[in-house]
């Protein structure tokens, strides 16, 4: 099983892998919560896993966001328009809005980032003017949907300038951060997507059972 202790390494697992979700996936071994040495949880000193996911966004262009049963992780910028394209199903938000889809709260958040183009979790709840709860459902379904990524996050600062304390996720549509999105999912079909998420699935892990491979992809 590969190991982390730094950004770097998180970097290049989630480009050779294509995916990397923060806590058990349901394949044994990959995830963050399974790789990161103890050492690199709350280090006493310096920076550890949680600091680590902009760097890792930075270096990599990679998306980040709960993707993975309503958990976060990361997905290669080659890789998330694939899912995209079979998560989504061939639909657009219109599409799912006419096809009645789309909950409430979802299109109350999504018509927000649609004007905006990022907002913090902060302000996003408070301009969505719901209940923590049904706010939280809603960015956390958006985003399982791949309408809805972390774009980055925000860190208050100390008198000198450096940055401490839990990072607010900002959060933005992936058409927003990735110009061309949209047509880069038009590239495949749903089924096309599946096959191709499933056969790198399978390739980084020959002996995972196909069932949770299956799950893991959603």
């Amino acid at each position: 099983m590969k190991r982390i202790n730094s950004a770097g390494d998180m970097a290049a697992i989630v480009e050779e892998y294509g995916f990397l979700p923060f806590f058990q996936s349901g394949i044994p071994g990959f995830s963050v919560e399974e790789m990161a040495s103890p050492s690199v949880w709350f280090p006493p000193k310096g920076e550890g896993v949680w600091e680590w996911k902009d760097p890792v966004m930075r270096m990599t262009g990679c998306a980040y966001g709960k993707f993975f049963r309503s958990h976060p992780g990361f997905i290669s910028s080659e890789l998330f328009p694939v899912l995209a394209a079979y998560r989504r199903d061939g639909y657009d938000m219109e599409g799912m809005i006419n096809d009645g889809l789309m909950s409430h709260g979802e299109r109350v958040v999504y018509s927000i980032l649609e004007e905006t183009e990022s907002e913090s979790s902060t302000f996003l709840r408070l301009k969505s003017k719901m209940a923590k709860s049904s706010f939280e459902k809603a960015v956390s379904d958006l985003q399982m949907r791949t309408f809805v990524m972390v774009s980055g996050f925000e860190y208050s600062l100390t008198k000198d300038g450096r940055p401490y304390g839990w990072g607010k996720a900002r959060y933005a549509l992936p058409e927003t951060v990735y110009p061309g999105f949209e047509e880069s999912i038009d590239r495949y079909t749903p089924e096309e997507a599946h096959k191709i998420l499933m056969e790198r699935m399978k390739k980084n892990f020959p002996d995972a059972e196909e069932v949770l491979i299956q799950r893991f992809i959603g």
